[in-house]
């Protein structure tokens, strides 16, 4: 018997994408009737995520906090109910959000660092809840802390064409490195293409 004629079994531990929707459910978006637009291309996702087996979670984010709606699960008949029903109304808690996605990853990171991280927020990325002191720099404080675990993100904006406009979608994405798009801009395809190119 040579060297060569020996077989070893080596188990591999199947890498698994963690996709989390994190989607602004605040007064703005429903005010300006993004959300309907935010709900489909969700949808899109989720039956992509179905498709491939990943593991989706939700997170909604209104009033003064953002909620956990949907711990990760292969369940992407949940995950629409729960977008269907999803109210809107109430303030802009940005920061409360991305502190929530970020702590839901770290947790799963620990148990399994093999994971491929997407978080995909959704929102016209105007905050209006400070967690500590400035609204804007907290959101800016836990991006850093995103990005320095190199989760990936997708910045979906939904801030509507206007004289008035803040962009801060834009800057959390140029500051951080994050991908970004308009949602007007936004094809089933190329949502689907943004994510297959993260993997």
């Amino acid at each position: 018997m040579e060297r060569e004629d020996i077989v070893e079994k080596v188990r591999q531990r199947k890498i698994s994408t963690y996709i989390l929707f994190v989607v602004d459910a605040s007064g703005s978006m429903g005010a300006m009737r993004r959300m309907e637009a935010a709900k489909g291309a969700i949808i899109s996702l989720l039956l992509d995520a179905y498709q491939k087996r990943n593991k989706i979670g939700m997170i909604a984010f209104r009033k003064d906090r953002a909620e956990l709606i949907l711990p990760f699960t292969s369940s992407v008949e949940l995950g629409e109910k729960l977008l269907k029903d999803l109210p809107t109304g109430g303030k802009t808690p940005l920061a409360d959000a991305f502190i929530k996605s970020y702590e839901i990853f770290e947790r799963e990171l620990r148990k399994n660092p093999n994971i491929i991280p997407i978080m995909i927020i959704i929102s016209d990325f105007k905050p209006n809840v400070a967690v500590k002191n400035d609204y804007i720099k907290d959101v800016f404080n836990i991006c850093e802390k995103i990005a320095e675990k190199n989760i990936n993100v997708i910045l979906i904006d939904t801030e509507p064409q206007s004289f008035i406009k803040m962009g801060i979608g834009r800057e959390i994405a140029n500051r951080f490195g994050f991908r970004y798009c308009k949602i007007d801009d936004l094809s089933k395809d190329k949502i689907l293409d943004i994510c297959k190119s993260l993997l």
